[in-house]
């Protein structure tokens, strides 16, 4: 029984330091309190989205092809070696006779090479990857801009959302007020039952549109939580500002001012621009292949055979004797043979270890080398072409991304103004159905009008709020916009 408690003992302390962790993970990033505000949610999910995470790993990567292009600049250096066993006939590598018995041989060097001249294809190189780490840079930027937005878009839905909870809720609270007061004028006899029933449809109906709202809310928040990259909780709450009213802080600044300022600050702009500049030093990338190479090279290398022998002496050995035979003078015979050693020089040598053979054989050699291109299949102008095609589409991503940027912040600025105009509409709309809704209560209440005709006002009146509080937030999502295009800040 003891050990079964120990056991759940620890179950229950593993589940609070898991809850722990979760929770830390969850809040990592909000306040001190555990609710985010928008600056909070934007700093995290800039440091935390996947999407910007993906970007600065391939700023990485370019950097990386930057450092390369730079150091292709400095001399190219490798070494080669090999040891073999032969067997049967074979070139000896080092006396290069042809040899017929059991061998081993080794040959061993070492190369360097640098490059002089390559029609500037390096130096250019060098200027696109830089270019190129640029523009990654940039849309590294731009990423985080993009999440930014984001990040506004759901936080701004989860406000409206919990606004739209607030008056589905008011309105149920007001109906269910009616309902009570009517049920009891229907017990007492001064109604008729088709007044309770409608007023319980009515609630049903205030019910569904509140629910609606909060799956509205639980939407949009599942929708931040995704963009922070952290786990979803119920426990996840954003901060919830003040925001001004639309004819509180009107639109005051024209689009093509905001584009003009969006056009030169603007990161997606920029590596657009940037991408352009690289396509155009990548064409004279492509064209430095027309001129010839020039490159100074350098090496040295040796080799070892096991059947070579180190000379120490020679020496002279009388191996048998040949005879001569010779003409006599005038008085003695007329031929003689005479006996002559055959004396046969032989080598005295001893065994050639593989380290002094390498000494003893070292070549060196230095020189230049050219190389002219003449016909490589075309290969050189078709790399051009390609370069001048991919710098037009560069061209092309540019003017788009600008034209793309020019159509954002004009709709952007038109939804503004009408936003700004829909809400002093639905705010006079509110008024009015507020104060004819007022008045239908004190009716109802009076038996002057029945609930269907004060289910008529009551909904014009929530349709009215509904239209105020979507214009309101409306307005306030395009002001960031175009606030987020001139640089300032998205905090309210």
């Amino acid at each position: 029984m003891k050990k079964m408690s120990n056991k759940v003992l620890l179950l229950a302390l593993g589940l609070t330091v898991g809850g722990f962790g979760s929770a830390m993970a969850q809040q990592q990033g909000a306040g001190g309190d555990g609710i985010w505000s928008l600056q909070e949610a934007v700093e995290y999910a800039k440091a935390n989205n996947l999407n910007v995470r993906q970007s600065s790993l391939n700023r990485d990567l370019t950097r990386a092809d930057l450092n390369q292009s730079k150091a292709a600049r400095l001399p190219s250096i490798n070494a080669n070696g090999n040891y073999s066993f032969n067997t049967g006939s074979f070139q000896d590598p080092v006396s290069f006779n042809l040899q017929t018995q059991n061998a081993r041989t080794s040959n061993v060097s070492i190369n360097a090479s640098l490059p002089l001249f390559a029609g500037f294809q390096q130096v250019n190189q060098i200027k696109q990857n830089e270019l190129s780490l640029e523009a990654s840079e940039q849309e590294f930027l731009s990423a985080q801009n993009d999440v930014t937005i984001q990040i506004v878009t759901a936080y701004l839905n989860i406000l409206f959302a919990n606004e739209q909870m607030a008056v589905s809720e008011s309105q149920r609270n007001l109906t269910n007020e009616q309902l009570r007061r009517t049920q009891a004028l229907f017990k007492a006899g001064s109604v008729a039952e088709n007044a309770v029933l409608d007023l319980e449809s009515q609630l049903a109906t205030d019910d569904l549109n509140y629910i609606t709202a909060q799956n509205q809310r639980d939407i949009s928040r599942l929708t931040l939580m995704q963009l922070l990259n952290i786990p979803t909780t119920e426990e996840f709450q954003v901060e919830i500002p003040n925001i001004p009213d639309p004819e509180e802080n009107p639109v005051i600044v024209d689009g093509s001012q905001v584009y003009d300022v969006a056009l030169q600050t603007l990161p997606a702009i920029k590596a657009a621009d940037l991408r352009l500049r690289s396509a155009e030093t990548g064409l004279s990338v492509a064209k430095g292949a027309y001129y010839p190479r020039l490159s100074l090279f350098a090496g040295a290398g040796s080799r070892y055979a096991s059947t070579s022998r180190r000379l120490i002496d020679v020496e002279q050995v009388v191996v048998g004797r040949f005879p001569q035979v010779v003409y006599s003078s005038k008085d003695g015979p007329a031929t003689q043979t005479l006996w002559f050693d055959n004396v046969e020089t032989r080598r005295i040598d001893e065994y050639y270890g593989m380290f002094r053979q390498w000494d003893d054989n070292l070549n060196t050699q230095v020189g230049l080398s050219l190389q002219v291109p003449i016909l490589n299949g075309f290969q050189v102008r078709t790399n051009v072409q390609r370069a001048k095609l991919q710098q037009q589409n560069a061209q092309l991503n540019a003017d788009i991304a600008k034209n793309n940027l020019r159509q954002t912040i004009e709709q952007a600025y038109v939804d503004a103004v009408a936003a700004q105009r829909r809400y002093a509409s639905a705010r006079q709309q509110v008024n009015a159905s507020e104060k004819n809704f007022r008045n239908a209560e004190l009716r109802l209440q009076g038996g002057v009008i029945n609930t269907v005709d004060f289910n008529v006002v009551a909904n014009t009146y929530r349709s009215a709020q509904s239209s105020l509080i979507q214009a309101k937030y409306d307005y306030t999502f395009k002001l960031k916009v175009l606030d987020f295009y001139q640089g300032k800040d998205l905090s309210f």
